[in-house]
């Protein structure tokens, strides 16, 4: 009786640990098509090499941009994220002439920090590299779909590693989340010189399957039938186990 409890609780763990990796991937899909073919926000910047009337859009216009958003005070993610791209995108620069663009989302972060930042990477003199501020961070990070959140006890933000390709019209081509392969880089570099990149499908009405319906009214995900149908095999285990189970206990009583 003992062995069949573990067994029973090891599979509804698998189950579990299943739906959460499938439904985490997928929602993660489906933030990176947010935004994507939109214009991005013409935000004004600030920072070393530029000039009084820098925006993002003028920038972009110049040369197709990847946009990359952190804070200088991060002990998380931010500088593991910057060190993967000075050396994954060395290649890229090389060949090709594009903007990375990077731009503090924390409104105590000053040029000065931000200067500091590319020296630390020893980015300060690279042209195609841009460490700056805005004063219109909350608005580029709703053009983006971007959210951050503060946390005041630790003095520190909850957010994502996001890479943000712009076209030289300005539209949004490509998102990236996370730490991501020197091959994802390329297809992000890719789009915006407009080569074709594989997306993923943003769930609608007419996607009756999917692990979580996205409403782009509030940018936000409730789960779908997807998630039960990827549960229903293991769900399925457990039911013909536990009959079984029954079965045999009622045939040895009887």
């Amino acid at each position: 009786m003992y062995k069949n409890n573990v067994f029973y609780f090891l599979v509804i763990v698998i189950i579990g640990w299943n739906t959460s990796v499938y439904s985490q991937q997928d929602n993660i899909a489906w933030k990176e098509e947010s935004h994507v073919y939109t214009k991005v926000l013409d935000a004004p910047l600030k920072g070393y090499g530029l000039g009084d009337s820098t925006s993002l859009l003028q920038l972009a216009h110049q040369n197709p941009t990847i946009l990359a958003l952190i804070f200088t005070r991060c002990t998380g993610i931010c500088n593991p994220f910057l060190l993967q791209l000075s050396e994954k995108l060395e290649w890229e620069i090389e060949h090709k002439n594009f903007n990375i663009v990077v731009i503090s989302f924390d409104p105590r972060d000053t040029e000065a920090d931000m200067s500091a930042l590319a020296k630390r990477f020893h980015l300060d003199q690279e042209k195609q590299w841009i460490f700056g501020v805005t004063d219109s961070i909350e608005s580029l990070n709703k053009s983006i779909d971007f959210n951050p959140i503060r946390d005041e006890t630790r003095q520190q933000y909850d957010h994502e590693a996001l890479l943000v390709g712009i076209n030289s019209d300005g539209y949004i081509t490509k998102k990236l989340i996370g730490m991501r392969s020197t091959s994802d880089l390329a297809l992000l570099v890719g789009s915006i010189y407009n080569s074709f990149t594989p997306t993923h499908q943003l769930p609608n009405k007419n996607r009756l399957f999917s692990c979580f319906n996205y409403d782009p009214k509030t940018g936000k995900n409730t789960p779908g039938l997807g998630l039960l149908f990827i549960a229903l095999p293991a769900i399925l285990t457990i039911f013909i186990l536990f009959t079984s189970n029954y079965l045999g206990k009622s045939e040895r009583i009887g």
